[in-house]
């Protein structure tokens, strides 16, 4: 078999492949969508909950870490300046498998991003499982690195960020996010799950960034001021302090 480039198409047809024979190897049921649909590949049932899995694929690397694109350009032939962002609300799940087969299944609650993660680092490392075989003979033990193409990404698009992946033992299907709770204070930037999270780092005088899905699904405004208390080691809570009602 030659090292030829795969299509598009193909390429996410191997993605899809590759999700469906992991997910059916954790006693997953899959189920297939009839007509085309543009968040959802394979459907994934599991002690009796549907989970939406939309699949990504990616051969495009660079400094050591492989670049998804999750979001979707329109125009099938060339970008005609629509974008569809990603919308962690429509999914459950994003399935990625890159180029030299390492893989990662990553609740959408824990996406920080809209249009593109990086993998192979530390962040979403917990999500990583186990390798599977190389979109293409070329990418088996070589580097690669490959431009993005314009245009719209068929399911399993090329382009994503990762760590070490995780041992059989360790992958665990977490479940689905929850409906955003509504509440009185505007809409938020975007719509996310009532529970999701992300990660941040302490800074020099106790400095931290709230993660922008977290910030959106606790409604939260800049400005607002904050109770944080300490509920253990390593645990804090916060919580918004209602300005009284005039």
């Amino acid at each position: 078999m030659s090292g030829a480039r795969l299509k598009p198409r193909e390429q996410g047809d191997l993605g899809e492949l590759s999700a469906m024979e992991w997910l059916a190897s954790k006693g997953a049921k899959i189920y297939i969508p009839v007509f085309h649909s543009p968040d959802v590949d394979p459907i994934a049932e599991v002690e009796d909950r549907l989970l939406r899995v939309q699949v990504k694929t990616s051969t495009c690397k660079g400094r050591g870490r492989w670049e998804v694109m999750i979001a979707t350009r329109g125009g099938n032939q060339s970008w005609n300046g629509l974008i569809k962002y990603f919308d962690p609300d429509r999914i459950d799940f994003l399935f990625v498998h890159v180029g030299d087969g390492r893989r990662w299944f990553i609740p959408s609650t824990a996406l920080e991003c809209r249009s593109g993660l990086t993998l192979g680092g530390p962040k979403y490392a917990q999500f990583e499982v186990e390798r599977g075989r190389p979109l293409a003979p070329r990418f088996e033990g070589s580097a690669v690195k490959s431009s993005t193409p314009q245009g719209e990404y068929a399911s399993g698009q090329s382009t994503a960020p990762v760590k070490r992946w995780a041992q059989p033992s360790q992958v665990r299907i977490l479940p689905p996010p929850s409906p955003l709770q509504t509440e009185k204070r505007g809409e938020p930037e975007f719509p996310v799950g009532t529970f999701a999270s992300g990660q941040t780092t302490v800074y020099a005088k106790r400095r931290i960034t709230v993660p922008r899905l977290a910030f959106a699904a606790a409604w939260l405004r800049v400005g607002d001021r904050l109770r944080v208390q300490a509920v253990g080691p390593g645990r804090l809570t916060v919580d918004r302090i209602e300005r009284p009602s005039s």
